[in-house]
């Protein structure tokens, strides 16, 4: 799969009417990058009505985790949906929220082999370097991948795939069943974690966005940052 501007306009479409329908709001806009296997699928400016009560009596906690309840009941709409305009089976959809900067991320993996243009980084960026900085992260919040690979799925748009990264006291409380729970708790460890791994100078561009979610069953995780656009 290339990054079909077509495709890429049908999914941007879709998913703003899409929520719209299931929130009862649309994004300000939707920014979509694709190289197989991958769709980041970047919401601005979503702000929910019936959310704005609970975040003034700062209670995001309960925000996310019901944006996290919907997103799993929406989800196999959303993979057939996606998987009729790309042509691709969706095998797994992904989620994350910045409520601050009213902005989130899905993330599709798709049913397709890896475009190995999206394995190729700028060359003045330092993927062992970032690399280096994952593994450091994952030992701090976890413990070291078996596996990290990066895609690059534009110029703005990296995605950071991670496998066996789970300790034991992790497995044991997916094997009773608590989910989301561990969810709710690993997102801004790591989120604040990534704050002070200082990968500006890595990217040479500022950070303006981060998400990760995880398929704790299978053990991996995927991790998008958002660059800042590349000054001329």
């Amino acid at each position: 799969m290339t990054n079909d501007q077509t495709i890429q306009q049908e999914v941007e479409n879709y998913i703003s009417s899409f929520l719209a329908q299931q929130f009862g709001e649309s994004p300000h806009s939707v920014n979509v990058a694709m190289r197989a296997p991958f769709i980041a699928i970047h919401l601005l400016g979503l702000s929910i009505p019936s959310e704005k009560l609970l975040l003034k009596r700062n209670k995001a906690k309960r925000v996310t985790e019901t944006r996290d309840i919907m997103i799993n009941g929406i989800k196999s709409k959303l993979m057939e949906a996606l998987t009729n305009i790309t042509g691709f089976d969706v095998l797994e959809i992904y989620a994350d929220w910045n409520l601050e900067k009213q902005s989130g991320m899905l993330i599709a993996v798709l049913d397709a082999e890896v475009d190995q243009v999206s394995l190729e980084s700028p060359t003045d960026v330092n993927v062992e370097a970032l690399q280096e900085k994952i593994i450091v992260m994952s030992k701090k919040t976890q413990k070291e991948p078996d596996f990290i690979a990066v895609y690059w799925l534009n110029d703005d748009t990296i995605l950071v795939e991670r496998r066996g990264t789970m300790v034991d006291i992790e497995k044991e409380l997916i094997k009773n069943g608590v989910t989301e729970e561990l969810r709710l708790a690993k997102r801004p460890l790591e989120h604040r974690v990534m704050e002070f791994m200082q990968l500006e100078p890595i990217f040479n561009r500022d950070i303006n966005g981060l998400f990760v979610d995880w398929n704790f069953e299978e053990d991996k995780a995927y991790m998008v940052f958002i660059l800042n656009p590349q000054v001329e």
